[in-house]
Order: structure tokens, then sequence, then C-alpha cells
């Protein structure tokens, strides 16, 4: 017997929702993206808090949108010009059981290739989601918690080794502090984290302030169930000021593609010992960035995006 012919959304199907906390590339992602799309409704930027919150309102917005996908991307993203096709070719590919897919980002303060912030929901089974959530104000980790629940009633999620962009790449340092203290308490070896930016504590600014994220938030166990994106933190602003350090500027970036492509060509891809080992083997790093390139270069679904030499 034959395999069912695949079909490949048409962008019309989809509906984006931006979810943000004020992360310096929100209006890029967004401008992005409605630039993108048929109609610029079909994506819209939501502030809600606390993130389980957001994500709730994510699958709302899905099941009224009408349209059969719901792709739920996080503020901190840069993304490659073709994203939208990108996006389809994995919709495409999904299994049918399967509730949702994440592609991959190169993570900066990971330092290697990770599913990150784009989650592909396929919109018919968001109303059950909603219903299984076991903690609708799970802090941590709400939109895992909601996917582990769908695996559990056969509704799989998909990791695909595509790359779509960078993720926590030209955020404030305030951004950066704040995201290193909610991830040294969810993370499950924060310390790998650690160990790899202390080398660039002296060279980099956001290695910096992700370091004092994690030395703050493990310093006490008094820590606040959700940190407050627009909450003063004395101990960050004493800490830029001893370190004579000030907030970035307004982020401009005239070409995105280009510089997405300039730091992944950038990455030491032999040595990356951060991204899952599948993902190493598939995208055969050991060959080095020449041959992870070919795969992030493939033009999905006959995309006109630009090539560089």
């Amino acid at each position: 017997m034959s395999a069912p012919e695949r079909r490949y959304p048409d962008a019309s199907e989809l509906t984006v929702v931006i979810r943000s906390a004020g992360e310096r590339t929100e209006h890029h992602c967004a401008e992005l993206l409605k630039s993108t799309l048929p109609n610029s409704s079909q994506c819209v930027v939501i502030h809600e808090r606390p993130f389980s919150r957001a994500v709730r309102a994510s699958f709302t917005i899905g099941i009224e949108s009408a349209r059969p996908w719901l792709i739920a991307v996080d503020a901190d993203l840069l993304l490659l010009s073709d994203v939208v096709c990108r996006i389809r070719e994995v919709c495409g590919k999904m299994a049918p059981e399967a509730f949702c897919a994440t592609p991959l980002f190169l993570c900066n303060t990971l330092g290697g290739l990770a599913t990150r912030g784009l989650h592909c929901y396929r919109a018919s089974m968001l109303e059950e989601a909603l219903c299984v959530t076991p903690n609708a104000d799970e802090p941590l980790r709400p939109e895992s918690a909601i996917q582990d629940a769908m695996r559990e009633r056969g509704h799989t999620r998909e990791c695909y080794a595509k790359v779509f962009g960078l993720h926590e790449y030209e955020q404030s340092l305030r951004h950066v502090y704040i995201k290193s203290m909610l991830r040294a308490r969810k993370a499950k070896e924060p310390e790998l984290f650690i160990s790899r930016l202390e080398p660039l504590r002296a060279i980099s600014p956001d290695a910096r302030a992700a370091l004092w994220g994690f030395e703050d938030a493990t310093s006490t166990s008094d820590q606040p169930t959700e940190y407050d994106w627009d909450a003063r933190y004395p101990g960050f602003d004493q800490r830029m000021i001893d370190a004579g350090l000030s907030e970035k500027p307004p982020m401009v970036i005239a070409d995105t593609d280009r510089y997405i492509r300039e730091h992944l060509l950038r990455h030491d891809f032999r040595e990356d010992t951060m991204t899952l080992k599948w993902i190493r083997d598939l995208l055969r790093f050991s060959q080095g960035p020449g041959e992870t390139m070919q795969y992030v270069d493939h033009p999905p679904l006959g995309s006109s995006r630009k090539a560089y030499a």
C-alpha cells in the first residue's frame, strides 16, 4: 500500500501567536511574520503573565481563529525570512496523531542547537489540550506540562532537525539576567550552562548577565513562584554599575538572514557538546559548518530565500 500523499498547509491556514515579555526582538519578530503571512491579522502579539496564562491564551486564540494550525512563537527569536515556508514544511510532515512539532534554533545561552520557542500545534487538538492540563498555573514548564499530558493520551510531540534561526540573541542584559534566574530553577543540569558561560564572563556582557542570574537565583531558597519581567531587580542594577556596563540600545539589524548565517557559521560545530547527539549526528557536526549549513540552506517548499556566498 502506498503512503498517503503529504499535504503542506497553505500559509492562510496558519494562526501565529507571539508570546512576549518585552523582549528586545519582539518588534522584529512580529514584523517579519506579519509581512510574510497572507494577512497580517493572522499574527497577534500577546503580553500575558505569567507564562502559563500566555500558553492558555495562545491555545484559545488558535481555537477561535478556526484555522487548522496554531504556531506559538516566543518573542526572543530571530527568524529566517522564509520561516513561514519552513513552518508549512514541518506541519506537512507531522504524523496524523502528533499534537505539536518543534524545530531547532541556535541558542545563545546553551551554545548549541536546541528545540526552542516555536511550536507548531494541530488546532483540532487544542480544546483537548486545555482540558487535560495537569496544573493550569504550573510556573516553570507550563507548555511542556501540556505536551506531556497530551503525549500520555497518544498525541505526540515531534522534534525536527530543521534550523529556523537564533534564540536569545540580541536580548537586553536585564532580560538575559531574569531568564537565567528562571533557567537556574527549571534546568535539569544548570551546571552545564554555568560551565559553558564561565569562560566567556570577561569578554561577553551576555554571559556575565546570565551568570549573575544563575548566581542570584541559587543564592537563596526564597525565590518567587514567577519572576516579574516588569519589576526592578536592585541586585542586577548594582552589578551593572559595578561592572561599568550600560543597557543595550534599540536593536537594528539590516539583514537578518545574513546575521543568522554569520552566527551559525561562527559556531564551533566540531567541538559542540551541548547539542543533543542525534542532532549532531544527523546534521554531521563532525564535518564542520559547511556540511551542516547545507541543511540550513536547503530551501523548504521551493522557497526563494536568497543565498549568500
